[in-house]
């Protein structure tokens, strides 16, 4: 009798415990699914986000068109370099609006000159502040290509006490212009401005050539 009820009390025990490791284990599980649930869900949004990043970023792109710039001549004629350059600028395909006014406009030269343009406001007048638009009311660019509005003219005028810190660029520099937009995208183009400049611009020193347009890219 003593021997079989020890028996039953051992079984019973036993019983215990498994079902104490099986619940264990439920919770352990119950906590894991959870935990995958959540990071699911994390990860879930945040593909979603960057999805709607990356969809935001290859939707708004610029495009530039062309650039001229504009001759300066020395006290004695002689073609220096260029004291104002203008850079024209377009939507890329299928991309959004872009006020170019929330945008960033870098300009780099190999010469150590360097400005950074918070925006371009319409407001500003070309040949007074460093950088203006070229006869534009608004600083947004239109998505429909038969607007007037579609293409802008950015022109930028080198001050010694501006930004740049110079009143001209001089002929033989290279210059890199960066508009970062409000997405985060950005659209780049360089030019060399030649030396000698154009050699039809003969200069002279009744200043003839000075302020004469020349294509630089």
């Amino acid at each position: 009798m003593f021997e079989e009820y020890t028996a039953r009390e051992e079984r019973g025990q036993v019983g215990i415990g498994t079902l104490i490791v099986f619940i264990a284990l439920v919770l352990v599980a119950a906590i894991a699914a959870g935990v995958l649930i959540n990071t699911a869900g994390f990860l879930q949004t945040q593909a979603q986000s960057t999805g709607e990043e990356s969809t935001e970023q290859v939707s708004t792109n610029l495009v530039f068109l062309s650039t001229t710039g504009t001759v300066d001549v020395d006290g004695s004629g002689e073609l220096s370099g260029i004291n104002q350059f203008s850079t024209t600028v377009q939507l890329g395909p299928g991309s959004n609006a872009i006020d170019l006014n929330d945008s960033t406009v870098s300009v780099f030269t190999d010469a150590g000159a360097s400005a950074e343009f918070d925006g371009v406001d319409p407001a500003n007048s070309v040949g007074t502040d460093e950088i203006a638009f070229d006869g534009r009311s608004t600083s947004v660019l239109s998505t429909d290509s038969s607007d007037s509005d579609a293409t802008a003219t950015i022109v930028v005028t080198p001050d010694s006490g501006g930004q740049l810190g110079v009143g001209e660029i001089e002929a033989g520099t290279t210059v890199d212009v960066v508009i970062t937009t409000a997405e985060g995208t950005q659209a780049e183009t360089s030019f060399i401005i030649e030396d000698p400049l154009d050699p039809q611009l003969n200069g002279g020193t009744d200043g003839s050539v000075d302020g004469d347009e020349i294509r630089l890219g």
